[in-house]
């Protein structure tokens, strides 16, 4: 990538580069123009007509979670009333800024040109008033019939994601709309986060990734009709990677019937953030590999309290604070009341000899691990016996060797 620094406020000498060692300084705002310029030519002279990318915004304050851009014949796909910045927009905030003087940082894509990378100080006092990440530029495929849809779907079924966290974003003429985070898990959605105050009070009840095909397939065949008439538009992206829909728009003109009332346009944004790790399996192997992890941080000496969750008496519940020095348990004491509690003097590695017993006995077991040192942090004894008093659940917390 090509890195380009202007300095518009202050002296030759001076360097406010927060992009790396690559970046350099420049009193001419000038030079700042002419990379701007080449830039933008090559970007017109490669840009694809229609793309769509993610933006961070890296500045103090501002959100955490990406937001993505899909950009149509140059315009923006959305109706909201921000996240509305082109590449054109992004070259157009460069130039106001190293005409008005301010420190401007940019970073350029080497093969479209479009900015990567924009960091702004409009007073030059070190602290960016702009910071703006942009990812990787994606042309969308384009789907507008049945059959390429079900292509799309063979795509997603074949990365065989099932456990998922993404964004959902409805902007609708309608009442409906709103941002979610959503969570699915082995195929199940197992949480809905709103994520602005339209959310809050929407009726939309964001679903798993596969329910759009199934969404969409119905607008397609149901709507069939219409669409054929002009009467209804639908506008389908489809991601690039996995081949779920990234966005999606419909709009329908002055319809009268059970379905449809009046004129109305929906687009609706998915942006998968990541992909999560299936649940701990329950085999052996899955132990085993913990507490190899635990075996190689070679710790003898530290302190843990364990806590039971069981239908018990508090003498067997604790929290216990255990303390085991060169391998050895050397106390093991209620923390309330400082009695001891002989039954609770184990080591880590006690502890999983319990979790290995009880898979051996073909005891349903579902455990979480430190992902560092690999100890157990929660362990559950059958599980679905837990709310009908049958199960035992075993917490490790306040881990500590004293280093």
């Amino acid at each position: 990538m090509a890195t380009v620094v202007v300095a518009g406020a202050c002296g030759a000498g001076d360097t406010h580069g927060t992009l790396g060692p690559e970046t350099t300084t420049t009193a001419e705002a000038s030079q700042g123009l002419g990379a701007l310029a080449a830039a933008r030519a090559q970007w017109d002279a490669s840009a694809p007509t229609n793309y769509v990318v993610t933006q961070w915004d890296r500045c103090d304050g501002c959100p955490t979670e990406p937001h993505t851009v899909a950009v149509r014949k140059g315009e923006v796909v959305s109706l909201a009333s921000t996240e509305t910045e082109t590449i054109e927009d992004v070259f157009a905030t460069i130039e106001d800024a190293i005409r008005g003087g301010a420190d401007v940082e940019v970073v350029y894509d080497e093969a479209l040109g479009y900015p990567t990378r924009l960091v702004i100080d409009l007073d030059g006092a070190g602290s960016p008033d702009v910071d703006l990440e942009l990812g990787e530029l994606e042309a969308m495929p384009i789907v507008e019939t049945l059959e390429e849809l079900l292509a799309a779907k063979q795509l997603w079924e074949a990365h065989n994601l099932t456990s998922y966290r993404y964004i959902f974003r409805a902007d609708c003429t309608c009442p409906d709309g709103g941002t979610f985070e959503v969570e699915v898990r082995d195929g199940d959605v197992k949480a809905v986060r709103p994520l602005d105050a339209a959310a809050e009070t929407s009726d939309l009840h964001p679903t798993e990734l596969d329910a759009a095909f199934a969404d969409l397939e119905t607008w397609l065949v149901d709507s069939g009709p219409l669409i054929a008439d002009g009467l209804l538009a639908v506008d389908v992206r489809m991601d690039p990677k996995y081949g779920y829909p990234r966005w999606f728009r419909i709009e329908g003109a002055d319809i009268d019937s059970e379905r449809f009332a009046g004129k109305f346009t929906l687009i609706v944004t998915l942006d998968l953030v990541t992909t999560l790790p299936a649940p701990p399996s329950l085999d052996l192997r899955e132990v085993t590999d913990a507490r190899a992890r635990w075996q190689r941080a070679a710790v003898t000496d530290y302190q843990y309290v364990v806590t039971v969750h069981c239908e018990c008496s508090e003498d067997e519940r604790g929290p216990f604070l255990v303390t085991v020095r060169e391998g050895e348990v050397v106390s093991a004491a209620r923390t309330t009341d400082g009695r001891n509690a002989p039954d609770h003097a184990v080591t880590i590695d006690g502890v999983f000899d319990v979790i290995e017993l009880s898979i051996a006995e073909n005891v349903d077991v579902d455990v979480t691990y430190d992902p560092i040192l690999g100890y157990p942090v929660l362990v559950i004894l059958d599980p679905e016996a837990v709310a009908v008093d049958g199960g035992v659940a075993i917490t490790i917390s306040d881990f500590d060797t004293g280093t």
